[in-house]
């Protein structure tokens, strides 16, 4: 059994996993309370974070990136078996094997939150969760769980490649099985977990099993101020690629001191996972403007990979004076990669989208491209009133038409990572984005203070920054919200800077408001303030010289757009375009986060006679 836990997380710094005997741990339904209230055990057979990959059969199909045109991506997404249990022990743990009568089950759509689909209930928090807190523990009268059952076939094509399975987001806990084993398991909703299944599928049918925690110890991580929804809510999807592969890359666009040539950095995680000497292979990358015309073409030195074997190679292009990607001008080339073997074919061809832009922090003003620019930001859930978190594209697309119509040029999300297609229409359509780690434990602040929990938040941060650190549209990271002020929160910044050194600044969605001069967390590289008056934005913010405070300033949050809330707005804006300093500001929210439901009137018995109605999905029962 391969395992990651808090003390070898910091360590793994390739994509292989350190493996542990299987003897040491449990199967998971023999003892699931060992995996759910263990914060030693968040991951277990996991892949090592990464960006998405979609292996394309010709040039043509790679400049499209389309990943429906990948004969190495198979969806499987659509119409699951689902069973919904109000406690691990009432659940049925015999229900991954082969033979398992699911006839009776229900059917669900996946991806979705099985709350949105009539089974258990959704509730509404913002700081407290709705049991009582005891980290990790967690309630054993009550934590539903949904059991999964799906069929699906590997193509006769991908005999003799890799294949692996991808969750793109799960609330909140997950164990996964295929064919009867055991596969894998994962903590984190809003990242995604990914497992090589290689030696675990068969040619012809194959029996995928997924249990879903609606609790763990990594729920005191996500007490975000939403709807607390359950389920496999994103992309499940399997796909292949050749045993000798481009297993990660990075891209980086560094602009010359004029702003105007471009160095193309290249990193890729090459690896070989045959049996045999990977020689005299090559990458070749190629990039593409707008019209599919090729305007540069680069090659590595020739690369040997012993068998399992992997390895990190550079590569970097000098491009004149390509166009520049911004919110007012967001251009878009695209980069294609190929791993080409020793015969000179094309084994491997992966692609990407890339935006020419460079962001810095500079004379006291966040600089895109040179320029000093405002943030008229906004907070964004990523949630819809009838799907839950399973947004839809072309709501996301609505979206970002309203914003763009409104001159809301930057999004923070909050308060976790979006899909990954939120960030492809952000580098299209033009769009700020400040991208959040899911590490919200507002009802627990103490967690961020406590060693033993900064392996899991170290972990939510990477597998965010390894999935989206290609988009040029992520011009800010931040380190979560609301979850106290400890050395975690250091910590996780640190790892990611390492990660991703190509973006100048980390901010925090924190509690205090205090003079940023005896902020406690120095580690930020941006500072607040977080709901303050426009005189405190002037005054304790603004007129801050760079030697007494370095840092830039942005509220994350600073006006709620609730009730007759939105005043001020003038004011705001009059200082902010006053001090170099001020970057700009995002409100609290976009959009009702409500969900829809039907209104059930009561009629009133009593005198006053009052219209009332029935929250929720409660039922009249009889008895006592």
């Amino acid at each position: 059994m391969k395992l990651i836990t808090r003390t070898t997380l910091l360590f793994a710094v390739t994509f292989l996993l350190l493996t542990t005997s299987k003897a040491q741990e449990p199967a998971f339904l023999d003892n699931v309370y060992h995996y759910i209230e263990n914060i030693d055990i968040f991951e277990v057979n996991q892949h090592d974070a990464r960006v998405q990959l979609f292996n394309y059969s010709s040039i043509d199909d790679a400049i499209l990136n389309r990943k429906e045109n990948s004969l190495a991506y198979q969806s499987l997404n659509g119409n699951w078996k689902f069973q919904l249990a109000d406690t691990p022990e009432q659940a049925d743990n015999s229900f991954f094997n082969t033979n398992y009568n699911d006839e009776a089950w229900n059917m669900i759509p996946v991806p979705s939150n099985w709350q949105m689909h009539g089974f258990g209930h959704p509730k509404f928090r913002n700081v407290a969760h709705p049991f009582k807190s005891d980290p990790p523990n967690i309630p054993r009268e009550y934590n539903p769980v949904g059991s999964y059952r799906h069929t699906f076939s590997i193509p006769e094509n991908w005999n003799g490649q890799q294949i692996f399975l991808r969750f793109e987001g799960i609330r909140s806990a997950s164990m996964v099985w295929i064919n009867g084993k055991q596969l894998g398991y994962n903590q984190g909703a809003f990242e995604p977990s990914e497992y090589d299944v290689t030696d675990f599928v068969n040619p012809g049918e194959n029996q995928l099993a997924v249990m879903v925690f609606q609790l763990c110890d990594g729920t005191y991580l996500e007490g975000q101020d939403m709807w607390r929804l359950s389920g496999i809510f994103r992309d499940v999807y399997l796909y292949a690629m050749p045993k000798v592969h481009i297993a990660d890359y990075y891209i980086v666009t560094d602009l010359d001191e004029n702003y105007t040539d471009a160095d193309l950095q290249l990193q890729l995680s090459l690896a070989n996972y045959s049996p045999e000497t990977a020689n005299n292979y090559k990458v070749r990358a190629s990039l593409f403007d707008k019209n599919k015309v090729k305007i540069e073409e680069f090659e590595s030195t020739n690369i040997y990979l012993q068998p399992n074997e992997n390895k990190t190679i550079e590569m970097s292009k000098l491009v004149k004076n390509p166009e520049k990607w911004s919110a007012e001008k967001p251009n878009l080339y695209t980069l294609v990669m190929e791993l080409v073997d020793e015969v000179g074919n094309s084994s491997n061809i992966l692609s990407n989208r890339v935006g020419f832009r460079k962001v810095e922090i500079r004379d006291h003003a966040l600089l895109v491209n040179g320029m000093p620019v405002k943030l008229n930001g906004i907070n964004s859930h990523i949630q819809h009133p009838d799907l839950g978190n399973s947004m839809d594209i072309e709501t996301i697309k609505r979206d970002f038409e309203i914003m763009k119509q409104f001159n809301i040029n930057c999004v923070r999300t909050s308060h976790y990572p979006p899909p990954a297609e939120y960030l492809h229409l952000a580098d299209e359509y033009g769009l700020y984005v400040i991208n959040e780690a899911s590490t919200e434990a507002h009802a627990t602040e103490f967690l961020s203070d406590i060693e033993a929990w900064r392996p899991m938040y170290i972990d939510r941060m990477r597998k965010m920054v390894l999935r989206d650190r290609n988009h040029p549209s992520i011009i800010l990271w931040s380190a979560g919200n609301e979850t106290g002020w400890g050395d975690n929160i250091c910590a996780l910044i640190e790892e990611g800077k390492r990660l991703d050194p190509s973006r100048p600044g980390w901010m925090y969605g924190g509690n205090a408001d205090e003079n940023p001069a005896t902020n406690p967390i120095q580690c930020e590289d941006i500072v607040g303030p977080r709901y303050g008056t426009p005189f405190e934005l002037k005054t304790l913010f603004g007129q801050v010289s760079y030697d007494e405070d370095p840092r830039i300033s942005f509220m994350d949050e600073y006006l709620a757009a609730t009730g007759n809330a939105l005043g001020g707005l003038d004011e705001y804006w009059e200082v902010i375009y006053q001090y170099p300093r001020l970057s700009g500001g995002a409100i609290w929210d976009f959009v009702s986060p409500g969900l829809r439901t039907p209104v059930r009137l009561l009629n009133d018995k009593s005198a006053i006679n009052t219209t009332v109605s029935v929250m929720g999905r409660a039922a009249l029962n009889e008895g006592h």
